[in-house]
Formats: C-alpha cells, sequence, structure tokens
C-alpha cells in the first residue's frame, strides 16, 4: 500500500523532468495523504502533456461520487485490467504521479514507526498511476486519481508486502500514450523497482497525522 507521500519539488523541476508542456502552481507538501490534491502528468490526445492536481482516491465516472474510505487510492497490479473500478482506466487513463519519497510504518503492539523510503540521490521519480472524471449534479468534473502497487521488494518487503510501482524513465512514453492499448505490454511495467539505488530511513512519529506537514519530517531519527 502507499498511503502517504512527498511532492516538495517546485512544479518547474516536475515539469522539465516529465516534459510537461503545461504546469499548474503547487505549494511542496511533505505528508501527502488520501483525499487530497496532488500533482499528476498525463498526456492529452493532442500528444502533449500537462502537470494538474487530481483528488487522490478515485473515482469512477459512472460512480455516486466521491468516497472519502481509502479503497480507491491504491490499485492492485495483478487486477488492475480486470476489476471494473479501474479497467478502462488503464486503458485509456493512466498518469504519472512525481514524488520525492513515501512513507510506509512498521507497526510493533500499538506503535506505528514510520520510515521514509526515497532514492539515495533524493532526485524525484514517476510513480504508475490512473485518472478519472466524475461529473456532479452541477456539471462541474472532478478529476482524481489512484497509485498502482505491486509486490514489495527486497529493501520494503520487512516493512509492508506492497509498494508503489515506481516507472523507469524509458517507459514514460508506453505508460503516458493514450493510444497504447497493448495490455500485456503495458502489466508489464508494473513490476517491483530494483532496490539497489534506494534508501529507507525511520522518521517522526509526527509523520503518523495528515495535519502535519514541513520538511523537517523527512529528518531521520536514531531508533530507540
Amino acid at each position: 500500500m502507499c498511503g502517504r507521500f512527498i511532492q516538495h519539488s517546485d512544479p518547474d523541476l516536475y515539469a522539465s523532468l516529465f516534459e510537461v508542456a503545461v504546469a499548474c502552481a503547487a505549494s511542496p507538501r511533505y505528508n501527502l495523504a488520501p483525499t487530497q490534491p496532488v500533482l499528476a502528468v498525463r498526456q492529452t490526445t493532442g500528444g502533449t502533456r500537462e502537470l494538474l492536481l487530481l483528488r487522490w482516491g478515485l473515482v469512477p465516472s459512472w460512480s455516486q461520487g466521491p468516497d472519502n474510505r481509502y479503497s480507491m487510492i491504491n490499485a492492485r497490479a495483478e487486477t488492475v485490467d480486470s476489476k471494473p473500478a479501474y479497467r478502462n482506466a488503464f486503458r485509456h487513463r493512466r498518469c504519472l504521479i512525481p514524488a520525492e519519497g513515501f512513507y510506509e510504518w512498521q507497526t510493533v503492539g500499538k506503535e506505528k514507526t514510520p520510515y521514509l523510503i526515497r532514492r539515495q540521490d533524493g532526485e524525484p521519480f514517476g510513480m504508475a498511476g490512473l485518472w478519472e472524471a466524475w461529473q456532479g449534479a452541477d456539471g462541474a468534473p472532478l478529476l482524481s486519481c489512484t497509485i498502482i502497487v505491486t509486490e514489495a521488494n527486497r529493501l520494503i518487503a520487512p516493512l509492508h508486502d506492497r509498494m508503489p510501482v515506481i516507472l523507469a524513465p524509458a517507459d514514460y512514453d508506453a505508460w503516458l500514450e493514450p493510444g497504447t492499448t497493448d495490455t500485456e505490454c503495458l502489466r508489464a511495467l508494473l513490476r517491483p523497482t530494483d532496490p539497489g539505488p534506494w534508501t529507507i530511513e525511520q522518521v517522526s512519529r509526527k509523520v503518523n497525522s495528515p495535519r502535519n506537514e514541513g520538511p523537517e519530517l523527512l529528518e531521520p531519527v536514531v531508533a530507540q
């Protein structure tokens, strides 16, 4: 599962890294939580890429509307092409969700200890996502997204059995292109990332509350 993550870079940096033609403004975020707006990259039918804000938690176009439960913040890679909530978006509405890191928790008794997983070089990366547009009674569209998760690599497995799908830059074109309809080719991209360039560090329990924000949340703490 991916239940919290970080987007603290300037949107212009994301625009450069993900070859975005149109970027939106956004403030640095160090503890993004479900139902909050997150930055995502999608490709338009005209072939250009745009960086925009999407509600985290997929709202299918045929649903009754937003649900504040966390059930649709993640889509499992093994069933993303077959589950009714995700399969159409998987075929036609894929996106990338930039991040500098994500959190996972280790639970011992009643204690939940957060850990930060990020690249050793601190560079942003792209998580595989899906987006949807839902229209309410007022006619205004609600754009939303989900993050695809797969089995954990050996770095993360001691904490959790799932992790977000992190795509290699060489795979961005195939993933974002709406015309890519070969589901077997797309499914082949949904694999655990190589743990070699990554690091994992214990961080403050302040991360446990989505009300807490700020760069201090990234500081490692010494295990007691």
